[in-house]
């Protein structure tokens, strides 16, 4: 391929998946649901037993000749819908190539996993069913095209893990392989890239992405490009690492398109502010005498900060001490209601965590560290001040676009999430992916015991610790899932004032997460865990585990989407294994106190019985339901956002994402 076309696929982009509006969308919605309906989960089921009946077949050909096979269906392959023959002949290839070079033998529902990904489907499959080796199925199928394929997972950990556990398939089928992860060099990177086949991370795609573009300068446009190129006769090796967008497969799907879609990934580079850095000092010392209800009013339902009058009047005289440029009444009233919001909506070891000095972003959906990600406006700034840390110099943007906007960008984009089933409707509208539930290899045995509910959260507390002592007497292993750093040492105190032992993983102790993770399922083991709970790492039972009843997971919050909480308790009774999981919660969780009127939760928590009757939990589906329709609202508006940004930044040929 020459230069030309390289510079023109590297980064033709356009967004595939049309918006829709009015009497559009309904009959789109429609087509959403015949695509979701149950003979399309049949038709994938039927196409593995006829996979599996053709590699029963052909047990006896040898190694060349199965490479051979899959070598020849390539060009079938390259045309969208692929026939039912070529894909159950590539399937049956790639079960004798999987026993062969991994000893391992697909399941029916991964070969119909697999054939639904490469037919450009997102599939639920339960945890624990083998995601790792049906996105590598499905993967070979979209490699031996010879198109790059990006595997995207969760984290470099996973994408490591991953490429080098499948890399013995990849190689038989004479298909390179390799993984991306940060700090990684640029030529490591396009070696990468240039592999059959790619794991990486979100974040990692979509920055090299935009790095390309900035490196390629104006115009953004690659027909543009190729068009002013070939006019003046340029041949030139341009400084870029990947080689296109075209498929892409997303494990934890619900994840990286649902809970971090809107989150921009910006390039950027720290410009020093001494002005912004002695106002945000300045800020945090005007605002420490004022006081919530009193000098200022909190909305935590919207995160806003509304503050009296008078009190605004009163600081605004006390201006002068600030730098020239926040003296500015409209300027000055910003400065003011970032640290409040900074003090009353972001808090240590929830939303951040310190280490070695240093602000740190904690990811509320999974528990991580975000590493090198900032809060923008100034937040960073007043969260510095707050905590008494060295004050950092704030970034400037280079280039950004939100995951949302890049996973549109992929021409064939497909996906695995053991929860996606309830924003279905979304992934549909946003992305026109179509979710299909996968059925479980073996029964599901997991017990949901009766959820109980307290008035105060140190009841909770209280309870979780009286459960878990009972079981640890058992022998039997126990996995608290906790929503917070905060959280999981609060459980991990009122457990050591039992005498129990126990491991501990959040933020503040990712290093070993696989590790603590994968020996859970152990006798009498007691594991705390923020929201990560290993996603993408097996908990294997110990012996003798299977007859005390399998793992039991306690989830001590509800929180915003009911997906999250589903993966806390599908933890247990995988693989047909025993297992059970039980909600201990509270009244005043942040999901209620964010969601409900506060008078409803006192008539609540101060007249019934202790433990609270069942059906309070009944109120927290509501709050789940209006926490979840205030997210969705949010990605639909930063959508629209988008596509105004490109109709009226079209004319110009300029792009909203650089």
């Amino acid at each position: 391929m020459s230069n030309f076309q390289l510079d023109y696929w590297r980064l033709k982009a356009s967004e595939k998946c049309k918006s829709y509006q009015g009497l559009d969308a309904f009959i789109f919605s429609l087509h959403g649901k015949y695509k979701r309906r149950k003979s399309s989960l049949k038709y994938f089921l039927e196409l593995a037993k006829k996979a599996q009946h053709i590699a029963e077949r052909n047990e006896s050909i040898t190694d060349k000749e199965v490479v051979s096979r899959l070598k020849n269906l390539r060009l079938h392959f390259l045309k969208f819908p692929a026939t039912d023959k070529a894909v159950a002949e590539g399937l049956a290839m790639l079960v004798l190539g999987a026993k062969r070079a991994l000893q391992l033998s697909p399941y029916p529902v991964q070969l119909a996993s697999a054939a639904s990904l490469f037919h450009g489907y997102l599939a639920e499959m339960a945890t624990g069913e083998g995601k790792t080796l049906t996105v590598a199925l499905a993967a070979t199928l979209m490699g031996s095209t010879g198109r790059p394929c990006h595997v995207i997972t969760a984290n470099d950990y996973l994408a490591s893990r991953d490429s080098q556990e499948m890399e013995a398939l990849f190689r038989f089928f004479g298909l390179s392989v390799g993984s991306v992860t940060g700090h990684m060099p640029a030529n490591e990177r396009e070696k990468s890239y240039a592999a059959h086949i790619t794991y990486t991370t979100p974040k990692e795609a979509l920055a090299d992405f935009l790095r390309d573009r900035i490196a390629l300068s104006t115009p953004y446009d690659p027909t543009r490009r190729l068009i002013r190129n070939l006019a003046k006769r340029q041949n030139r090796h341009q400084s870029v690492v990947m080689r296109g967008l075209h498929f892409a497969i997303v494990d934890e799907a619900d994840s990286v398109l649902i809970d971090e879609a809107v989150t921009p990934l910006i390039i950027s580079q720290r410009v020093r502010n001494k002005d912004l850095e002695s106002a945000s000092i300045h800020a945090k010392k005007l605002i420490a005498p004022l006081k919530r209800g009193q000098d200022y009013q909190v909305d935590f339902k919207f995160r806003e900060i509304s503050i009296v009058s008078q009190i605004n009047d009163r600081l605004f005289s006390k201006a002068s001490i600030l730098p020239a440029a926040w003296r500015n009444r409209e300027r000055f009233h910003d400065l003011i209601r970032t640290a409040l919001i900074a003090r009353e909506f972001y808090l240590k070891d929830v939303h951040y965590a310190i280490n070695e000095g240093k602000i740190e972003l904690i990811d509320e959906f999974t528990g991580r560290i975000m590493e090198h990600r900032t809060w923008q406006q100034g937040l960073h700034q007043a969260v510095e001040a707050k905590e008494n840390v060295e004050i950092t110099p704030p970034n400037e943007s280079i280039a950004s676009m939100s995951f949302q906007r890049f996973f549109r960008c992929y021409p064939n984009l497909s996906g695995l999430s053991g929860t996606a089933y309830e924003s279905k409707e979304e992934l549909w509208q946003i992305y026109h992916l179509a979710v299909l539930k996968i059925p479980t290899h073996r029964p599901a045995l997991r017990k949901r015991y009766p959820d109980q509910i307290f008035a105060s959260q140190n009841d909770k507390w209280k309870a979780v610790a009286c459960e878990a002592k009972k079981l640890h007497q058992k022998d039997r292993p126990l996995l608290i899932g906790t929503r917070s750093v905060q959280s999981s040492e609060l459980v991990a105190k009122h457990l050591s004032k039992m005498g129990l032992q126990f491991e501990i993983l959040n933020a503040l102790r990712q290093e070993d997460e696989a590790q603590i993770i994968s020996k859970a399922g152990q006798l009498g083991r007691i594991t705390i865990a923020t929201n990560m709970a290993g996603r993408g790492t097996d908990i294997k039972l110990g012996h003798g585990v299977r007859e005390l009843g399998g793992l039991h997971v306690i989830a001590t919050e509800i929180h915003e989407s009911s997906r999250i909480d589903r993966q806390l308790i599908g933890r247990s009774g995988r693989q047909g294994d025993p297992g059970s999981a039980r909600f201990i919660v509270s009244i005043n969780d942040e999901l209620t106190l964010r969601f409900l009127p506060l008078s409803l939760l006192k008539a609540v928590g101060g007249t019934l019985p202790k433990p609270l009757p069942s059906w309070i939990i009944h109120l927290f589906a509501w709050a789940q339901w209006m926490a979840s329709s205030m997210a969705f609202k949010t990605r639909k508006r930063v959508l629209k956002h988008d596509t105004w940004l490109d109709e009226n930044l079209s004319f110009s040929g300029k792009s909203s994402a650089v």
